[in-house]
């Protein structure tokens, strides 16, 4: 956006120049562009300052090795949505620890740990994340969850990674394991998927169908393989029930 608006303000300038007008008349309407150009660069960069609003990102334990990240370590360019406005090209990190999101501003030199309760969504390169807020009803915890498919029958991953802790050497030893979950939002709610029965329990009126499906593509439910399945399932779903 800043520099869309910058090019703009450019052009603004260059039209001094434009043939047709009074060197009385382009002067003040030179001037007036400038102002308005000016005021609109510096409304739309304040705009931007509000997404680096927030505490200071607090590093982990530096003695666990394994990053507390998703689906890296390093900053990567996404868009977010922060307290009903959308930004682009923010540096951001996922922590899938504490599920927060942290971003760099452009001056660099340290993180923001945003304010969860105002991001509503974000992505990260392919992969979209949605905040789901606490409904008691809709069967699943409030928090981040990755958007794998938008369909008839929406796929999504809850990314965490929990500390492991031990002592039992008399030396601090710390890892992070990640432990996936998987949901399926169908009737407006939200049905968590471990297993192929888990799954085509949804789906009754295609079950046979589907487990044709699964077999002849060999698709397994195990931790390898369980989110590229359902992720290709759900589609087939959609496929075969015609919409």
């Amino acid at each position: 956006m800043r520099q869309r608006l910058l090019l703009s303000l450019v052009a603004l300038f260059l039209y001094q120049s434009a043939p047709g007008q009074t060197p009385e008349s382009d002067s003040l309407f030179v001037q007036a562009a400038k102002k308005q150009a000016v005021n609109q660069y510096e409304q739309a960069f304040l705009k931007q300052e509000h997404v680096y609003e927030g505490n200071e990102y607090i590093a982990h334990d530096h003695r666990i090795k394994i990053h507390p990240f998703y689906p890296t370590d390093s900053l990567l360019a996404g868009t977010i949505t922060y307290n009903d406005i959308r930004y682009h090209d923010v540096l951001m990190l996922y922590d899938i620890v504490r599920q927060e999101v942290a971003v760099q501003p452009p001056e660099g030199g340290y993180r923001i740990q945003l304010h969860t309760n105002k991001v509503s969504n974000f992505s990260l390169g392919q992969h979209r994340f949605i905040r789901l807020i606490n409904d008691s009803t809709s069967g699943i915890v409030p928090g981040f969850y990755e958007l794998l498919y938008d369909g008839r029958a929406q796929v999504l991953a809850q990314r965490v990674k929990t500390v492991h802790e031990d002592i039992s050497s008399g030396t601090y030893v710390a890892d992070y394991l990640p432990k996936d979950r998987f949901f399926i939002r169908k009737d407006g709610q939200y049905h968590e998927v471990k297993t192929k029965g888990s799954f085509l329990s949804l789906f009754p009126d295609r079950s046979k169908t589907l487990r044709k499906y699964l077999r002849a593509n060999h698709l397994k439910f195990n931790d390898e393989q369980r989110e590229m399945s359902i992720t290709r399932a759900a589609k087939q779903y959609e496929e075969i029930s015609g919409h």
